[in-house]
């Protein structure tokens, strides 16, 4: 099994699976037999004989007895199709993925119409982190079976760590969006990663459509669209959920940049000191505020609002002085603080 959330997909080995499993290869071995007598052909005996030990000897655990046979089998008769599934199962089980990955590649391409060889392969991939080998056997084992259409959820989650963004958010549409769920936060963070804000949001706004809006998806999708330029929209988002959640500073904070990049100081500020009255230590709604109070000063030619902003900037270092633009921050504190005259007065 490669994780959790496919322990309703990953079969192992016949010891594992119960019954049906056990069933299945009983029905092959005699659907195998009636195949060959109907046909013409003479039964198939000693391939048949070592594949039904072999299947025997994993379900009693011994694989590595299993492998032996299962390898004499393929070598002496290697038309013989499903003996390839049950080496990869056996290697897989003995802890060999790459021989494992080989003999269910072998799977796949003599029954290329078999949704549980693809899942097979998929998984194997996916241990040895190819991930994007794994996507495309993931979305192929979905494609073969309607009944394992969240494979294409793997297929996206393997694309996504592939750095196939855009392929990941086409196979989260094809499982649908209510069992790509969990996904899509992930999804769009990584878009954000690689700048790619259109897209990021348009998965946030996706979210926002499988239910109540949740405030965090609200102020993601508010920060995505103010770095996309999307201004309006973000403080549509971001008052949405300051209005869902009254008592969330962060929201404040992010729609008092908001604002700053729309152009309204007056906003800009009430956001920030919301934020702060809601949160004394966000070092970050100092800054912010500082920086209003700085735009003000210029726009209005007022330098009281100079000192207000240098005022607090100075509080921003003081609550947390390690800080990433610490160096950025002391230097405009030096040229926005009125420095004395020292001439002043001699000519009184």
């Amino acid at each position: 099994m490669v994780n959790g959330r496919r322990s309703g997909i990953w079969k192992g080995s016949l010891l594992a699976c119960g019954k049906n499993d056990k069933v299945d290869a009983a029905r092959f071995a005699a659907l195998w037999l009636i195949l060959s007598l109907f046909g013409g052909c003479t039964p198939r005996q000693p391939s048949l004989s070592l594949y039904t030990d072999a299947v025997a000897l994993r379900e009693s655990g011994r694989d590595r007895p299993a492998i032996k046979k299962l390898e004499k089998l393929v070598k002496t008769d290697p038309d013989f199709k499903p003996a390839y599934s049950e080496l990869g199962k056996a290697y897989e089980r003995v802890g060999d993925p790459r021989k494992a990955l080989a003999a269910f590649k072998q799977a796949a391409e003599m029954e290329p119409a078999s949704s549980e060889n693809q899942l097979n392969l998929a998984q194997t991939y996916e241990k040895l982190e190819k991930h994007l080998p794994a996507a495309q056997a993931y979305g192929r084992a979905a494609e073969l079976d309607p009944n394992r259409v969240d494979a294409f959820v793997d297929a996206a989650d393997c694309s996504m760590k592939g750095g196939q963004l855009a392929q990941a958010a086409a196979y989260c549409e094809r499982a649908g969006m209510e069992r790509s769920r969990e996904l899509l936060p992930a999804l769009a963070k990584a878009c954000e990663g690689q700048k790619d804000y259109v897209r990021a949001i348009a998965v946030y706004e996706r979210l926002l459509t499988l239910g109540d809006p949740d405030p965090n998806v609200l102020v993601s999708l508010g920060v995505a669209c103010v770095k996309a330029e999307r201004y309006d929209r973000a403080r549509d988002a971001l008052t949405a959920a300051t209005q869902k959640r009254p008592n969330d500073g962060t929201a404040f904070r992010h729609l008092g940049f908001c604002f700053i990049k729309m152009g309204d100081m007056d906003r800009a500020m009430q956001a920030y000191q919301r934020s702060i009255d809601l949160d004394g230590g966000d070092w970050e709604a100092y800054r912010g505020l500082g920086t209003v109070c700085i735009l003000k000063a210029d726009q209005t030619g007022d330098d009281r609002w100079r000192e207000q902003g240098v005022r607090h900037w100075r509080r921003s270092l003081a609550v947390n002085p390690n800080q990433s633009k610490r160096q950025v921050l002391e230097r405009l504190i030096r040229e926005n603080t009125r420095q004395p005259n020292p001439s002043q007065g001699l000519n009184d």
